[in-house]
């Protein structure tokens, strides 16, 4: 199902940490993942997890116009396709490789010294399954179009009311099936305290 709205989304998982690949004759490159395929995420805000599945950017990535930034700040960019960022789907998730300008010194120093653990992606779902047999709705991606890759320190799912919104529009929008009176007060439920949350964080 194709949505307009562009989704942001954070990994901060062991052996999802950005490193610093440093060789002899070669530009200084920062690895990491932006995804990892199948792992499910942690509920979103109590509403739904999501999970990627492999090959789920491969069209988008036959032309990309993808940019890495730090933190997400677009004052700061760290690379940009085709050049000095590499994009690839492998066995494990959706890898990126980001040769950052000379200026980007200190933030590739606080990478290696581990301070920034986690990656973030900004996406589109143009198709997408859910699951909602079990306890909470599973949400899995098949084909997804990319924008922008950022190594983080925000933990994941921030309490912004755009990430708030973008969550409940998602969740409204998947499309609705047959459920048991008791599964519909569940779900009731888990709106009133999304919209309470909400209340109590002004949004």
């Amino acid at each position: 199902m194709g949505k307009e709205t562009k989704e942001q989304r954070e990994i901060i998982l062991p052996g999802s940490r950005p490193e610093v690949r440093k060789v002899d004759g070669e530009p200084t490159k920062i690895i990491g993942y932006a995804v990892r395929w199948d792992q499910l995420s942690h509920p979103i805000f109590g509403m739904f997890q999501e999970k990627f599945q492999r090959g789920a950017f491969t069209e988008a990535l036959q032309n990309p116009d993808v940019y890495a930034s730090w933190q997400h700040d677009s004052r700061e960019i760290l690379g940009r396709t085709p050049g000095t960022l590499q994009l690839f789907e492998d066995d494990l998730g959706l890898r990126y490789e980001i040769q950052p300008p000379s200026w980007a010194d200190k933030h590739v120093e606080t990478i290696e010294r581990g301070d920034v653990r986690g990656s973030s992606f900004i996406f589109r779902a143009v198709k997408e399954d859910w699951d909602e047999t079990g306890d909470m709705a599973i949400r899995s991606v098949t084909k997804a179009e990319l924008f922008e890759v950022s190594p983080v320190t925000t933990p994941a799912y921030p309490q912004s009311s755009v990430g708030i919104r973008s969550a409940e529009d998602t969740f409204q929008s998947r499309p609705k099936p047959d459920v048991s009176e008791d599964e519909a007060e569940k779900r009731s439920a888990a709106l009133l305290k999304l919209q309470m949350r909400r209340r109590k964080l002004n949004l």
